[in-house]
């Protein structure tokens, strides 16, 4: 896959910083920042330390495309990174854009609600062969390479489960993991190094014809504990070490866009609604 460079560093960026909050894990207060649904008053604006946050419209560019989203629903409340990289941020549960000049000053508490998608657009493959690709090992290794038999990276090699929340699940197949290993440790004269409870849960979402639509990695629950609980419109921490977080994938085919969304695993039954969200996003703000 390629896509421009500022996206895979946005996306980078994103990540790191999901799983830095997730390992630092903050008490929580009743007393979150409740952040309204985003006004459509262009007026609207808050200013901290000198810097005026707006509603007012500011134009991103993904490829050929143009959007003029509010500055409140980027990330940072700004605009699109330096290069051209975009990343959005709704906050669930109403999963609107958060009012202007909040994002300096927001809770661990609104922290936890955010739910960000980085937008790349993809500059030489289609968007349709995306998610097949993220879901094999064909693009990452070379032909006959032992590696490209790991059942823990491919989806045609995984069990299907019973369905959760309108995804399936695709587990391990721990028979065809004994056998892969005994074939690297014949080649390399060492097991395949295998921690299992850092290997990403999967879960997949088929369109009617049955092609890949969405595909969402999660890390597993400690104990069956996901970090957080859902209380009314907070998420709220438990017992767990660290907070388990998803990463969402799926793609917008008419303008060849890939988008990844990253929120904690107690929202996964909202996948839905997140991704409808960010799609319904990008068609109300593209101008070209």
């Amino acid at each position: 896959m390629s896509v421009t460079s500022s996206g895979r560093c946005l996306t980078v960026v994103l990540a790191v910083a999901l799983s830095a909050s997730a390992c630092a894990k903050v008490p929580h207060t009743e007393k979150g920042e409740k952040e309204a649904a985003m006004s459509e008053d262009s007026s609207q604006s808050r200013t901290i330390d000198g810097y005026t946050y707006t509603t007012a419209p500011v134009v991103a560019k993904l490829g050929p495309h143009r959007y003029a989203f509010p500055a409140n629903l980027y990330d940072d409340q700004i605009g699109p990174s330096i290069g051209g990289g975009v990343a959005l941020t709704l906050m669930w549960p109403g999963l609107k854009a958060a009012p202007p000049g909040t994002r300096p000053t927001r809770t661990m508490a609104d922290h936890y609600r955010a739910v960000t998608a980085s937008i790349d657009y993809l500059d030489a493959i289609s968007a349709s062969d995306l998610l097949t690709r993220q879901t094999s090992t064909e693009a990452t290794t070379e032909d006959g390479s032992i590696n490209r038999n790991d059942p823990r990276r491919r989806l045609d090699l995984r069990v299907p489960g019973a369905e959760q929340f309108g995804l399936t699940p695709y587990a391990i197949d721990e028979q065809r993991m004994a056998l892969f290993s005994k074939a690297y440790e014949k080649q390399f004269g060492q097991p395949a190094t295998r921690n299992p409870r850092m290997e990403d849960e999967w879960y997949i979402a088929r369109a009617a014809d049955g092609q890949l639509a969405t595909f969402i990695k999660c890390d597993q629950p400690e104990g069956g504990q996901e970090g957080l609980v859902i209380k009314g419109d907070l998420l709220v921490p438990d017992d767990a070490p660290k907070v388990a977080s998803c990463t969402h994938y799926f793609v917008d085919s008419k303008d060849n866009l890939a988008v990844s969304l990253f929120y904690p695993r107690v929202l996964l039954k909202d996948w839905k609604a997140m991704e409808d969200a960010t799609r319904a996003t990008l068609a109300r703000y593209k101008v070209q």
